[in-house]
């Protein structure tokens, strides 16, 4: 029998096989207790808690205000993908399986991947445009089992990303979008604007490709071919594989000595040089107001996907000086955090 390499269950380790509470191998429901199915492209477990990032550390703080404790009222299972694409529609089969009163799915790429299979199950996603993702028609009324959180910013923001980057890192000449091979579509979408906004700036830009597993061996490909292709600039993708592998990524700019913005504050956090994007801690807790909403009995149709409007950019002075950086008084002035 062939391994099966995602995490599930309430365990925070790597197993094999599918592990789960006793209770849900006969799918068996405790009185009086929710069952809510969280499933991610690569955070692992131990990210999905309220002692991970912060999403999570927003979903569950907001979910005990609200009265639910886990292990009391409500049950957790946790499926991750592993940053393994092809193992995605892999999870998500096992966890609609699982029969659970609520899917909490925190990707677009992963929600794909339960539309086909269930239309009964109520779906809470985070993802970018769920109208062009083909997940719903309307954000003020879903017209099925999902509803949740849209994080797209809209086209514009990277072109604002692009201006911080150059405003950052003076005479940029040549800009790589790094983007997984499961967001192509993103980046089809995104081109004509941005490579307009790079045009304007005297920069060109072009998509580096993260195709297969995101393990160390990729990153660490595409990061020297970017040095042999005189890149001098980097913006990352906001993809979950990305996220979770975030230290990975930081580490590798700062050898390449390469500048680099990314979509969320948690890369600044452990050394990026600048983010600009969503607050992740407001989506975790607009998350979790949903679900009580959906466990109180409120069908997903019924609730208006959110479109999240609150931004943040953070710097790291620690980052641009070891880059021989220095930010300019006009970001400094405008930056809701600034470390170091």
């Amino acid at each position: 029998m062939r391994r099966r390499e995602f995490i599930t269950g309430t365990a925070a380790s790597a197993t094999f096989g599918l592990v789960r509470p006793a209770y849900a191998q006969t799918n068996a429901r405790p009185p009086g207790i929710k069952r809510i199915a969280i499933g991610h492209p690569a955070e692992k477990p131990e990210g999905m808690t309220v002692n991970g990032r912060r999403p999570f550390n927003g979903y569950f703080s907001e979910l005990n205000r609200l009265g639910y404790v886990e292990g009391q009222n409500i049950i957790v299972e946790r499926f991750s993908g592993l940053g393994q694409p092809d193992r995605y529609g892999e999870v998500a089969r096992a966890i609609v399986g699982t029969h659970p009163d609520l899917i909490v799915s925190i990707s677009g790429t992963l929600t794909r991947e339960f539309k086909p299979l269930t239309s009964t199950i109520p779906i809470i996603g985070v993802s970018a445009d769920p109208i062009v993702s083909g997940f719903v028609t309307s954000l003020a009324k879903p017209d099925g089992n999902i509803t949740g959180i849209s994080v797209d910013a809209g086209l514009e923001v990277w072109g604002k990303r692009l201006q911080l980057l150059g405003e950052t890192a003076r005479q940029l000449k040549k800009v790589q979008l790094l983007n997984p091979a499961s967001s192509r579509y993103f980046w089809e979408t995104a081109i004509a604007p941005l490579r307009e906004d790079a045009m304007h700036a005297g920069i060109s830009i072009s998509e580096a490709v993260l195709a297969g597993n995101a393990d160390k061996g990729a990153y660490e490909r595409l990061f020297d071919a970017m040095e042999s292709d005189g890149v001098d600039g980097l913006m990352v993708a906001d993809a979950g594989v990305h996220t979770t592998n975030r230290q990975l990524i930081v580490d590798l700019a700062a050898s390449h000595r390469l500048p680099t913005i990314y979509p969320f504050r948690d890369f600044v956090d452990v050394g990026g040089l600048l983010s600009y994007g969503v607050d992740l801690g407001d989506v975790g807790r607009r998350l979790a107001d949903m679900t009580d909403q959906v466990l109180r009995g409120t069908r997903p149709a019924d609730i208006p996907y959110y479109q999240q409007t609150k931004f943040e950019l953070v710097l790291n002075r620690t980052t641009a000086k070891s880059l021989g950086l220095e930010f300019p008084a006009s970001l400094l002035a405008v930056a809701d955090e600034v470390i170091g």
